[in-house]
Formats: C-alpha cells, sequence, structure tokens
C-alpha cells in the first residue's frame, strides 16, 4: 500500500507505542533519514546532496486559532489558501531569534526564494496536533513571505520569525516522493523524483493555491470572543470609551495596520452625515490604483447584534467604486451578512474579534488591558480637537 498524506486526514503519531503502527515520524524515515521526534519545525537531511538545505520540513501546529481570534497562535485559513506560522524562537535570556534551529531553517529557506533558487527550495508538509497520538494533515505548503516580529510566550514579548505558506492545490502527498528526494545525490537529480505537478509548476515560478469555498456566514461565537476571556474583557474596555473617543481608536487603528498604504480622516462630529471617517487605499506601484472609502466605527454590547437596517445606511451613502468599512465592538446577526453577501456589497464588516486581532497585532494590548499610555493619547487627541 502506498504511504501517503491527505489534506483533511488524521494519522496516528504514536512512535513511543508502536513503530508499526505509527503513521508520521516511522513513515518520514527511510532507515537513514528521518525527521525526528521532536520540535515544531523539522527537517530531513539529503544523504548525498551536500547542501545545508533541508530535502523537506514538516511543520507542526499545536495551537490553532482562526483569523477572528489570536495572531500569537497558528492561522490556518482554508479560504484564502494561506497559514500562518511562528518560528520556533521561545523566551530565553541566553538565545536570539536567529538561534533556535527551526528558525535558521526558515532564513536559510527564505534566503533562497529571495534569490529565486527554486530548484533548492524545500516543499513544506503542514500538521496540526489534534489531540494526544494524533496529527492532522493540512497541506503541502512553500514558504512565500517572512516577517520579523513580536509574539507573545507565556506573557513574554518574544522576537520571533511569523511565516506566511501558501497550501498549493493538491490534496495527497505520497512519501515516496519524499524518500526519493533524500537519495538525489545532485540538483538535476531532484527534477526526476516523482515530484507532484504543482511542484514543478512552482519551480517554474508559477504557484497554483489551494482556493477553498468557505463558509461566510459566522455565528455569533465566531465573531465575538468567549464571555469572561482577556479578549472580552479589551471589548468591555472599547465599549466604554465614548463614542468620539471610539472613533479615533478605530481610525487610529487603520492608520498604523502594516503593510498597507492609505491615507484616513475621521469626520467632524457635527456635519458628518452618520458617517465616521473617510480616505483611500493606494495599491503600491506598479499597479498604483487608489480606492475610495467611506467608514462607521460603532459601539455595540456584545448581547446586541448589528442588524441589516445599521448597515444599509452605508451602503446607500456608498457612491460608484466606492468601498464601505462597518466597525464594532459585537457581532452581525446572520441576515446582515446575507444581505451584503448576496448583494454584492463591497462592503467589509470588522467584528468585535477583528478589533481584538488587530490591537494584538499592533502591540495595543498590555497585561490583558488596552495599553494606558496608548489610551491616554486618545483622550490627549480629542481634547486638541476640542481646543482647535
Amino acid at each position: 500500500m502506498t504511504k501517503k498524506y491527505k489534506i483533511g486526514h488524521n494519522y496516528k503519531d504514536i512512535l513511543s507505542v508502536s513503530k508499526e503502527l505509527d503513521q508520521f515520524v516511522s513513515w518520514f524515515s527511510n532507515g537513514q533519514s528521518g525527521i525526528g521526534n521532536s520540535g515544531g519545525i523539522r527537517g530531513a537531511k539529503y544523504l548525498y546532496l551536500q547542501t545545508d538545505m533541508p530535502c523537506y520540513l514538516v511543520m507542526i501546529t499545536r495551537n490553532i486559532s482562526h483569523r477572528w481570534h489570536n495572531p500569537w497562535e497558528d492561522i490556518i485559513d482554508y479560504s484564502t489558501g494561506k497559514i500562518f506560522y511562528w518560528g520556533d524562537a521561545k523566551f530565553s535570556i541566553d538565545k536570539e531569534h536567529t538561534d533556535f534551529k527551526g528558525n535558521k531553517h526558515i532564513m536559510r529557506v527564505f534566503n533562497k526564494v529571495l534569490e529565486n533558487q527554486l530548484e533548492l527550495i524545500p516543499p513544506i508538509l503542514h500538521f496540526s496536533k489534534t489531540e494526544s497520538g494524533v496529527v492532522k494533515f493540512n497541506g503541502l505548503c512553500v514558504l512565500t513571505d517572512l516577517d520579523l516580529t513580536w509574539f507573545e510566550d507565556k506573557g513574554n514579548p518574544v522576537k520571533n520569525y511569523r511565516c506566511e505558506l501558501t497550501i498549493l492545490d493538491i490534496d495527497t502527498v505520497t512519501i515516496e516522493w519524499l524518500h526519493e528526494r533524500v537519495k538525489c545525490k545532485s540538483i538535476s537529480d531532484l527534477k526526476y523524483t516523482h515530484s507532484p505537478n504543482v511542484w514543478n509548476q512552482y519551480l517554474k515560478g508559477d504557484i497554483k493555491r489551494l482556493d477553498v469555498w468557505s463558509k461566510r456566514i459566522l455565528n455569533k461565537d465566531e465573531q465575538i470572543p468567549p464571555e469572561k476571556s482577556k479578549e472580552a474583557k479589551i471589548l468591555s474596555e472599547l465599549h466604554n470609551l465614548s463614542p468620539t473617543e471610539f472613533e479615533i481608536v478605530v481610525v487610529e487603528l487603520f492608520r498604523n495596520l502594516p503593510n498597507i498604504n492609505h491615507k484616513i480622516i475621521r469626520t467632524q462630529p457635527t456635519a458628518d452625515g452618520g458617517l465616521d471617517f473617510y480616505g483611500q487605499f493606494s495599491i503600491p506601484y506598479p499597479v498604483k490604483y487608489e480606492i475610495e472609502f467611506l467608514g462607521e466605527a460603532k459601539k455595540f454590547g456584545r448581547n446586541n447584534a448589528v442588524q441589516p437596517k445599521h448597515v444599509s445606511r452605508l451602503v446607500a451613502r456608498l457612491n460608484r467604486g466606492q468601498y464601505g468599512i462597518f466597525v464594532t465592538t459585537s457581532y452581525y446577526t446572520k441576515q446582515t451578512q446575507k444581505e451584503v453577501l448576496e448583494d454584492g456589497y463591497p462592503v467589509r464588516l470588522f467584528t468585535g474579534n477583528d478589533i481584538v486581532n488587530i490591537l494584538k497585532e499592533l502591540r495595543l494590548v498590555e497585561n490583558g488591558s488596552l495599553k494606558k499610555s496608548w489610551l491616554q493619547s486618545i483622550t490627549d487627541k480629542m481634547k486638541n480637537e476640542k481646543i482647535k
């Protein structure tokens, strides 16, 4: 029987119990090379090819998050064909982020990506630990971007790599292909292994990304954090702000989002026509295209959902080619989401979880609360506006 991994399927990770029944470490091993039995990032070595690049990488996630939850955990997003994976740096007095074995693998691979030397790029197989003794295969991936940023390790800020992995459009990977790669004696030999077509296309510079139609209507629990959680406390702090303070908070968040070129202006309360901010998103050169947007920022309690009538007011103000942004501390009813989707309104709905996510990404959360110095800057802005 051909040993293979299929997306979404579970496999036994029980080497310590039974080598014969184990479907993880034992499968990767060909008697001479394998992935080892520890670490979140494991690299297999070539037997004959002289290089410091791994033959293939296996990445394991133990704490999985979603787009609407904790950005300091790994994120698997099939709707975009992306996995956001943290390197293996941990809080340490003696070590830098570059001293960890997994991060060394990541950096070597990304350097080859930047140099466009794709022939030596290792395929990446991503698994998640669903329960003790079980792993789930999430796909064959390639490293498409790498950021050096901060994440939280047991309450401590740690500098670490964050990988953007693109899941390739293939549902099955055979162990035979990986074992063949291990035995290659030259770079040219790599071309003659039983490589999947999507891998051969990648080596030519063409990434065929997994395209999954995801559930787009979210329920309440997917839009706001659980009651009494740290994230719920943050939303409560936002809800306790004045309407003007909350508008300033939202505008400042969008102003500070990384990797986005935009201008954003908060409207004056006396003549805003119901709008709270407006501006332009700019797609950088060589496309260089600007998209105008209008936005509303409304505080709602966690049990007070945004209804269709609230969003329809924003939609009514949009002119041809404009984009709408609606931000709330709460959640949207199914009917509200359905109307936006089915009618094709160019409106992005930001939920309570989205706002918490952005606050964490921008490191504006400190000890489970909004950063006091940042909140004070919001108060100061409001005072200056009143003086003017």
